[in-house]
Order: C-alpha cells, then sequence, then structure tokens
C-alpha cells in the first residue's frame, strides 16, 4: 500500500509538465520535403552593343569578264568557232580586314531555353583585287577563209564595306555561361569593276596581212551596289553581371553572284552588351 501511494503522488508532481516541454526525438523521414525550384541566369529580354570583327573574304572572278567578250565578238568567227569569251583571264583572290559595328536584339527565354532574333552590322574594308593572266595567240584558218590574232586583257575588283545581318538566335542557358546557334540572312553594300580589252586582227592567210581591226576595250563599274547572301554560326555568351555580358562568336556568309563574281566570307566578332 505505502509503495502504491509513493507511486501515485510522483505523478500527481509531474502532471502539469507538458509533453511539448521535453526534447524528444524526432524519426528520420517523419519532416516534410519542400523542393527548391531551379534558378537560372537572366538572359531575357532587350539588349543592344557595339562589337569588333576580323574576316576573312574570298571572291571569285574567273567568270566575270566572259559577257565583256562575248558581246562585242558575236559575229565573229573567232567566237563562235574558238570561244575566246570564254577564256580565264583573272582568278580568285583572297583578303583579311577588320571591322566595328553593333547588335540590338531581343531574346525570349524559356527555363534553359532561349530563342532570340538579332540585327547585327560591321562596317569594315574587304578589297579584294583580283589576278589577271592575260592571253595572246593566233588561230589557224577558219571556216570563213580567215585567220585570227588576238591578245585579252582584263582587271576585276570588289571592295565590301558594310555588312548587316538579320538572324535568329537559339541558346542553352548554362548558368553564367550561354552557347548559341544562329541563322540569318545578310545584306552587303560592294564597289565593284570589271575591264576588259581586246587586240584583234582579222588575217588573210598565208601572207597574214591585216583584212580586220576589230580591237575595242569595254568594263562596267558599280558604286553602291547590294549584295544579298544567307548566314550561319555558333557562339557564346558570358554574364559579367545580371544586365552587362561579353560574346565571341563566328559565322560564314555565303553572297550570291553578282556581275558573275562569287564571293563568301568567314568572320569572327568580339563584343559586349547591355540587357534590360
Amino acid at each position: 500500500m505505502r509503495r502504491l501511494l509513493a507511486v501515485l503522488g510522483l505523478i500527481a508532481l509531474v502532471s502539469p509538465a507538458s509533453a511539448a516541454d521535453y526534447d524528444l526525438p524526432t524519426l528520420r523521414g517523419t519532416e516534410t520535403f519542400v523542393p527548391a525550384f531551379p534558378t537560372y541566369s537572366h538572359w531575357d529580354g532587350f539588349y543592344f552593343g557595339g562589337q569588333l570583327s576580323y574576316g576573312n573574304a574570298q571572291a571569285n572572278f574567273t567568270s566575270s569578264t566572259q559577257p565583256l567578250f562575248a558581246i562585242p565578238l558575236r559575229e565573229l568567227a573567232l567566237e563562235s568557232e574558238v570561244g575566246v569569251s570564254g577564256f580565264q583571264l583573272l582568278g580568285p583572290v583572297e583578303t583579311g580586314a577588320g571591322g566595328v559595328g553593333g547588335f540590338v536584339g531581343y531574346n525570349a527565354q524559356f527555363d534553359q531555353a532561349i530563342i532570340g532574333l538579332e540585327f547585327s552590322y560591321i562596317h569594315s574594308n574587304f578589297d579584294m583585287v583580283a589576278p589577271n593572266f592575260p592571253i595572246g595567240r593566233q588561230t589557224g584558218r577558219l571556216s570563213n577563209g580567215f585567220a585570227y590574232r588576238f591578245v585579252l586583257d582584263g582587271s576585276g575588283s570588289l571592295r565590301l564595306t558594310d555588312i548587316g545581318e538579320l538572324r535568329v538566335r537559339a541558346g542553352y542557358a548554362m548558368g553564367a555561361f550561354m552557347p548559341y546557334v544562329m541563322f540569318g540572312l545578310a545584306s552587303g553594300r560592294a564597289d565593284l569593276a570589271l575591264q576588259v580589252s581586246c587586240s584583234c586582227q582579222e588575217l588573210t592567210p598565208p601572207t597574214n596581212f591585216v583584212d580586220a581591226d576589230f580591237s575595242f576595250a569595254s568594263g562596267q563599274a558599280k558604286s553602291s551596289a547590294y549584295l544579298w547572301g544567307y548566314s550561319g554560326g555558333t557562339g557564346l555568351e558570358w554574364a559579367l553581371t545580371q544586365s552587362i555580358f561579353a560574346r565571341a562568336d563566328y559565322e560564314y556568309i555565303q553572297w550570291s553572284p553578282i556581275t558573275r563574281i562569287t564571293s563568301h566570307l568567314n568572320i569572327a566578332h568580339l563584343g559586349f552588351g547591355v540587357r534590360f
């Protein structure tokens, strides 16, 4: 009986204390797990910046002189039987040049994927002067009974000064970096000039008496002519802060032929921009 009374007394002493007052251990796995939302760098919105460039331009003048010879000589056996207008007088040329310009665009961001539209401009001076290979020959007697003595010469140049592009970019956010690819339409402004000369004589075999002289010179020139083409490339942007970024990219531009001159451009850019 005494022991029972002692136990009841101890219970009465501790009953006012709440279980919450005791620091009881918590079983593992009983706490609620709340996943954290992923965070990405801010790439969306409008942006603009400046850029420096260096590129390598190539132009091929191989067939550019053909019309300048074919039209004046179209009535002669020299053209119909020998085909002198197809002779290669000019060749391909390659040159490098730097440039300066800017860009402006807008990015839309979907989690880590970025899609954007951008306009880019570069002012440069790709001055391409074609190497020339004069040709001089004398034919045998042709179907009209005459032979021909001729010397053909020519020159050509293409100077590309301004390049503008409207391009689509697709990128992927990787922390402070965004690699991207780009495709677009390109326009260029260029000055070009072509000049040819023909010292052509009709001879009477076998004495080679000069029966007629068909010598002439002709040419064509265009100032601020427009080139059109397409471009593709790849690049990388680096977020220096939430609003300032640096970029480096490379692209290839293929121009459509102009006066039978085909050309293309490999160009790299280094730029800095501000994003809003």
